[in-house]
């Protein structure tokens, strides 16, 4: 390294001669920037290393870890984010789900490398953060806030702080929410797949809107006749005419049933069998040979411009009300991506990305300025919630762990941006109370739900409208911010709290401890017909109990001050007043 700085406990390096200033942004940030004034040779890396003692500290939590909460080892890969992937923040905490260090980093855009890890040889903690920086031949300057935490606060609310800090203090605005993104769908993808008829979804609609969902996403399969599930015939982006064959009248049709309309697009990919494929074949991030598509590269202003256009024209053309932006995450720069040339007006791909969806929103929004827009893990960072006012968990088809902890982690990361569930499925000769734990998996998201509402029994479609109505009429509860029990558990515990009222789910057997709310819904989502309570209220509870349809099967008389046990039937709750 050329350029090498200590401060406080920090060691700063550069590989190129510059400038480096360091100074206190404020308490526990510290800000770091670099200058430089002559060309260079090589790209520009910025290194920052600190250690510190592993005290307290028994798991680790970053944006997409999923089911792995251990703590890793100096010598691990690192975690890479950038925009269209994850975001850099790491939550390191105890057993008690209590913070004990949370690092992030103001710059959500680069490629940035984080190695968090233990150190073997002293019990430390050794923080690693790499940070590339395509500016070859340049003279520019580049600017970093380190966010470091270490008070005693949740694991929830130490994760929220960041979100917060980035919105606020790093001027990235979320995306306006409107109320259309928080209310129960219904997604085609799970139920239909890709043989999207239109007059059989306009038959589903007109089921799920009885049902209380209030808006349709028609995934892949409207743009094809091929049902290979690769992407080969993305790119031109017309009907199907055996399929739909006037798109604009179909969507009037949903529309007069009382449901908006979203419509999928793969963002990145321009299929090897698409009249557009000659044109942008050598505009190429990169090829997908199994899925028979390549990867559009976001620096050539035409790429950027033919999607604009092609959102632009479904939006005015067949009056949509929104889009589900797919494989964003698939704008990465490989090694087979082309170096910068003169056709290019970006170097940087991220910096490409970013331009394209603020293009991208800014054209939308300037039709419909209330524009619906879904984004799925894992580009759900603060930049990506500028773009989009909903945020799906990651596919998990039937996974009901799956979507209740990526159910979370979205939640503890997305501020007031709507987050979804992935879509709902389950089998149609599955008892009801399994079928309602789907459901309840992610009882603090916005349901999607995705099983033909005509194949499956009485007693599911019963069950589906009431929860459906209960989403709806108790939505600004489970909206409320959540706390969490056991993280490193998998959250068998989730709770909001509002205005006098509390939601509790548990999801594994785990004793509640009541608080002193004046209203609270326990929901029972375990393999058991009970809940372990203790209650520390001086008054006595009453108890009404109802299953998983929302019939009403028990009142009891609590005890005040002990711990007890309540009988709740599988994927039911009860209402504790």
């Amino acid at each position: 390294m050329n350029k090498t700085v200590l401060y406080n406990d920090l060691t700063i390096s550069t590989n190129i001669d510059t400038e480096i200033s360091v100074s206190e942004a404020a308490a526990g940030k510290t800000s770091i920037r670099l200058k430089w004034t002559a060309m260079t040779e090589e790209k520009p890396v910025l290194l920052i290393n600190w250690s510190m003692p592993l005290k307290d500290i028994q798991y680790e939590w970053y944006p997409c870890c999923k089911m792995d909460r251990s703590l890793k080892v100096d010598w691990q890969a690192p975690i890479t984010s950038r925009i269209s992937s994850s975001m850099p923040v790491f939550c390191f905490y105890n057993s008690a789900a209590r913070n004990r260090f949370t690092m992030a980093l103001s710059d959500v855009l680069t490629e940035i490398r984080s190695a968090l890890g233990v150190r073997e040889e002293d019990g430390t903690l050794l923080c690693k953060v790499e940070v590339p920086l395509d500016k070859t031949g340049l003279t520019c300057e580049y600017e970093l806030t380190l966010y470091r935490d270490y008070e005693d606060i949740s694991f929830a609310e130490a994760i929220r702080r960041v979100s917060l800090w980035w919105e606020t203090e790093c001027s990235l605005a979320p995306m306006p929410v409107p109320e259309a993104a928080r209310l129960p769908l219904y997604s085609a993808w799970y139920s239909f797949h890709q043989a999207t008829i239109a007059s059989e979804i306009e038959a589903e609609c007109a089921r799920a809107v009885k049902l209380g969902m209030k808006t349709i996403i028609v995934d892949d399969g409207w743009q094809t006749t091929d049902g290979n599930r690769g992407y080969g015939y993305c790119g031109d982006w017309r009907p199907t005419t055996e399929k739909i064959p006037d798109m604009r009248a179909h969507v009037a049709v949903v529309h007069a049933l009382g449901m908006k309309y979203m419509l999928w697009y793969s963002v990145p990919f321009i299929g090897e069998w698409s009249e557009k494929w000659n044109e942008y074949k050598d505009m190429l991030l990169s090829r997908i040979e199994r899925l028979h598509t390549g990867v559009l590269d976001p620096r050539y202003p035409e790429a950027r411009a033919y999607l604009i256009d092609t959102y632009v024209r479904a939006l005015r053309d067949w009056d949509l009300d929104g889009f589900k932006l797919d494989f964003i995450d698939s704008f990465n720069p490989t090694t087979e991506a082309p170096l910068p040339n003169e056709r290019m007006d970006y170097v940087n791909v991220e910096d490409a990305v970013m331009r394209l969806m603020t293009d991208v929103m800014n054209a939308l929004k300037a039709i419909k300025p209330d524009i619906l827009i879904e984004f799925r893990q894992s580009y759900i960072g603060p930049a990506m919630r500028t773009f989009g006012n909903m945020f799906r968990v990651g596919d998990c088809p039937a996974d009901p762990i799956s979507n209740r902890v990526g159910m979370v982690d979205l939640r503890l990361t997305s501020g007031n941006t709507a987050v979804h569930s992935d879509m709902l499925m389950w089998h149609r000769e599955d008892n009801v109370e399994n079928a309602a734990r789907q459901i309840l998996s992610v009882l603090f998201a916005v349901p999607q739900i995705s099983v033909q509402l005509d194949r499956i029994p009485e007693d599911h479609l019963k069950m589906v409208a009431f929860w459906m109505q209960f989403f709806t009429e108790h939505q600004a509860l489970l909206a409320a911010p959540i706390e969490v029990e056991s993280p490193h558990n998998l959250y068998p515990l989730v709770r909001s709290r509002l205005n006098g009222e509390e939601a509790i789910a548990v999801y594994d057997q785990h004793t509640v401890n009541l608080s002193d709310c004046p209203a609270t819904y326990l929901f029972n989502a375990t393999a058991d017909d009970y809940l372990l309570i203790r209650a520390h209220n001086p008054r006595a509870l009453q108890a009404t109990v109802y299953d998983c349809m929302g019939t009403p099967v028990n009142e009891i008389s609590l005890p005040s001050g002990t711990l007890f046990e309540l009988s709740i039937p599988v994927s039911g709750y009860a209402l504790l007043k």
